[in-house]
């Protein structure tokens, strides 16, 4: 049994005969239209912006978990008496003859005590130019594994965090796409935070659409 940390996008294509599509229409409606903010958001988003370019080049994966993504986080608040946020929590499934499993950093999922159904997952990493691993596989095989875990057939949703960028991630069936990423340096700290608020939205609106969710 491999974890997911060991996985790389490759093995995971090949393994799962996964296809890439530089454009999805699902991808294109989670990532647009949101809606404005209001003045407090916007301070604070201002405020994080600001920890962020000082501190960027120089925090550790901790460090930028606890002092810029936690508290966007915050503001979403993916606390709901339906589904809740979980840290460094492990996922298994059977899938095939092989069992997938790994500790995720964080995951959005139904379950009180444990996720039971994932919707989301953020993979944090504390560098922009670090070549020694390969997040985008790590974070698929998390995905691939929700993916057979929850067997409803709805996409699952993810996000890797190098730096200053977030690359969102959607897998549909054998199809996934990856936008080409969001500088929170920038104001695209505001496309972040809209994303985040459309994925709480899209959580919502699969429990409420799925009985099978329970």
């Amino acid at each position: 049994m491999k974890s997911f940390s060991k996985w790389t996008i490759e093995e995971v294509e090949e393994a799962f005969h996964l296809v890439s599509f530089l454009e999805m229409e699902k991808m294109t409606e989670w990532i647009t239209h949101y809606s404005s903010f209001s003045h407090e958001e916007e301070i604070l988003l201002n405020t994080l912006q600001k920890k962020l370019q000082h501190h960027v080049y120089d925090w550790n994966e901790q460090e930028l978990i606890v002092y810029f993504i936690a508290p966007l986080l915050n503001l979403v608040d993916f606390e709901h008496h339906n589904y809740q946020a979980f840290l460094e929590r492990e996922i298994s499934v059977i899938y095939g003859d092989e069992m997938l499993s790994g500790v995720v950093d964080f995951v959005v999922a139904q379950g009180k005590r444990s996720p039971k159904h994932p919707f989301f997952f953020i993979h944090e990493y504390k560098k922009e130019y670090d070549s020694s691993n390969d997040p985008l596989g790590q974070l698929m095989i998390a995905m691939v594994a929700a993916q057979k875990l929850n067997n409803d057939n709805n996409p699952i949703y993810g996000a890797y965090v190098m730096g200053r960028y977030w690359h969102f991630v959607i897998l549909n069936g054998l199809e996934y796409s990856i936008n080409q990423g969001f500088n929170a340096c920038k104001d695209e700290i505001k496309d972040i935070l809209g994303i985040l608020k459309n994925t709480k939205a899209i959580i919502e609106d699969l429990i409420q659409g799925n009985t099978n969710i329970k």
